[in-house]
């Protein structure tokens, strides 16, 4: 494996009122810089124990020997294990190190304080939060309209921003409990039967069927009252939830009465 680096050389030209510098890019490779090496070697020893560079600088034959030995170590490296920065071209002086092999290799093991036992003893038993409510994101996705999910969690969050000014309490706990209030329990459909008459059964419904019903009824009361904003609405109707004055109470306790009246169809397996 070859490893290949750019740099910029610098000349100074001479122009009509002085000096100006010209920059570009030039490419490093070894083997052309291994070729410039030995010639030079080749020159400085037909010329005598050393060799005067371009710029004026004497090399010697054991520096020329130094970085051809360093090259060609380079070459066999990279072509044997390719390039690693972790043991690759290590700063003079210094050996040459895997880091994360010595980190997992390292016999040291992390000793907490007494301070960090104490901590760990009092979070047992505190439960983490989720990151998301799946109530709230229940609640948000039957708000949203038209795929614009930001501007419903925006609603949402100035409702129950109303709801906790009002109440001074966990406004997520008054909307799970508001939910779980109006939720009804069961609904009736209506099944054919083969004759005339046809059976009205009652069924119960589950945690998110009874969600999706409850916060209908919300959205029905909110609408029905006077500000212009939304989350306004909906605000004063969980408040009115909360409280027990709302008017879906009627729709849900509607829902039990026929329910009940319908009892004798339900089949039990």
């Amino acid at each position: 494996m070859m490893m290949y680096s750019r740099f910029l050389k610098c000349v100074s030209r001479p122009v009509a009122n002085g000096l100006t510098v010209q920059c570009k890019t030039v490419s490093f490779r070894p083997n052309v810089l291994l070729q410039q090496m030995a010639n030079v070697r080749m020159m400085s020893s037909g010329a005598g124990a050393g060799s005067k560079s371009s710029g004026g600088k004497i090399m010697e034959d054991e520096e020329v020997d130094t970085w051809l030995a360093a090259i060609e170590e380079l070459k066999e490296e990279f072509s044997k294990t390719g390039f690693k920065p972790e043991t690759s071209l290590a700063p003079p002086g210094q050996a040459k190190l895997d880091i994360p092999e010595e980190v997992i290799s390292s016999s040291k093991q992390f000793i907490p304080s007494e301070r960090q036992l104490d901590e760990s003893e009092s979070l047992k038993g505190f439960e983490l939060p989720q990151r998301k409510d799946p109530i709230l994101e229940h609640v948000t996705n039957m708000i949203m309209r038209h795929g614009k999910k930001p501007a419903a969690e925006r609603t949402l969050s100035r409702a129950l921003y109303i709801v906790f000014l009002q109440l001074r309490k966990d406004p997520i706990e008054i909307l799970k409990k508001a939910l779980d209030d109006l939720g009804p329990l069961m609904i009736v459909k209506t099944f054919n039967t083969g004759v005339a008459k046809k059976a009205v059964i009652p069924v119960p419904l589950n945690q998110r069927q009874r969600t999706r019903l409850a916060w209908k009824w919300i959205i029905e009361g909110a609408n029905k009252r006077s500000s212009s904003e939304l989350s306004v609405r909906l605000a004063e109707e969980l408040i009115s939830v909360h409280r027990g004055s709302s008017s879906s109470f009627n729709k849900r306790d509607q829902l039990h009465k026929t329910a009940i009246a319908h009892r004798s169809y339900i089949k039990l397996n």
